[in-house]
Parts: C-alpha cells; structure tokens; sequence
C-alpha cells in the first residue's frame, strides 16, 4: 500500500513540476524587439546590466537563467541565450544539461506538438531531433549525448519573417568554422 501511494504521489509531482514548466513563456518579447525590450521584461532596474556576449559575426548574446524569466522551480539549471543582431531579437536558445528530468522535452511536445517517440522508448533514453513550424516562428528541439556520458537539452527558436538575417549571420559563422582546424 505504502508503495502505490509512493508511486502514485510521484508520478503527479512529475506532472506537476512539468506542467509548471510548460506554463512557462521563455519567449517574452517578440522577435525583432530591443534589448531594452528584454531588459524591461526581466523587470531590471535602469542601473543594471544585461549578461551579453558580442561575437564577430554581429550577434550579441543576452545570457540569462531561465528561472529569471520565468520563476518556476521547474526552470532551474535551464539556460536562455538571446541573440539580438542589430539590436533585434533573431533567436531564443535553451538549453539543459544532466539534469534528472525531460522538463525542456515536455515543454516543447506542449506547446508546439507531440515528439513521436519509437514505440516501447522510455523519453529519458531518447536522442535525436524534431522540428515544428508554428506561425512565423522554426523550433528545433535536441536531445544529444555529451563526451562524459551525460546528455543536453536545446531548444531553438528563430522568426522565419526575417530569414535572411539569420542565414547571413549564419553564412559568417560557417566561413569562420571552415577556417578551424
């Protein structure tokens, strides 16, 4: 008896805890929005600065915890990058490494569509990729080994009105990684 209610009070925290963070909205501006629009967003006083990282490709990288955004318990240990190009929002990335649970997984089958897994595959044992396309907006959606046997999370969202922007930006990144050793 002990054990089913063991079990059973499991499985709802498990549900629980990811619709928590299902109900999470990372995307808080809108693509083509100002880092002052972010900065707004996260509700930080006029004095403070934002966590960004300038490449030398044009982007700029706003680093944040998604927990900043969002304020679940269920969001710790999940990193946003926001990359602005020209001071424009292109693209919101996620990502979560060795954690416990598929939290980044179940939000994005709720909010953009089911991930159809092999049939008989428990979600934890999962690797691979999923792609949606939802209004104006490309998600993908990882999960992919590291070297030290752990595993990460990524999703990946970019405005597809501006594609172009993107795919100059990402042209430059190519250039550089073909020069790489």
């Amino acid at each position: 008896m002990m054990r089913k209610f063991l079990f059973i009070s499991f499985i709802i925290s498990i549900f629980l805890s990811s619709n928590a963070f299902a109900s999470c909205n990372f995307q808080i501006i809108d693509f083509g929005k100002s880092k002052d629009h972010l900065k707004k967003k996260l509700k930080y006083d006029e004095s403070m600065e934002l966590m960004t990282v300038p490449d030398e490709f044009g982007g700029e990288l706003v680093l944040a915890p998604l927990f900043e955004t969002c304020n679940k318990e269920s969001a710790l240990g999940t990193f946003a990058e926001y990359l602005f190009i020209n001071d424009k929002l292109q693209r919101i990335h996620l990502s979560r490494a060795n954690m416990p649970d598929r939290n980044l997984m179940l939000s994005a089958s709720s909010k953009y569509g089911k991930i159809p897994l092999p049939t008989g595959m428990p979600m934890d044992q999962w690797r691979g990729n999923y792609y949606w396309e939802k209004g104006n907006v490309i998600i993908e959606f990882h999960v992919v080994n590291l070297e030290l046997g752990g595993h990460m999370e990524i999703i990946n969202i970019e405005s597809l009105k501006n594609r172009s922007v993107m795919d100059k930006y990402y042209g430059k990144v190519g250039k550089w990684l073909d020069t790489q050793n």
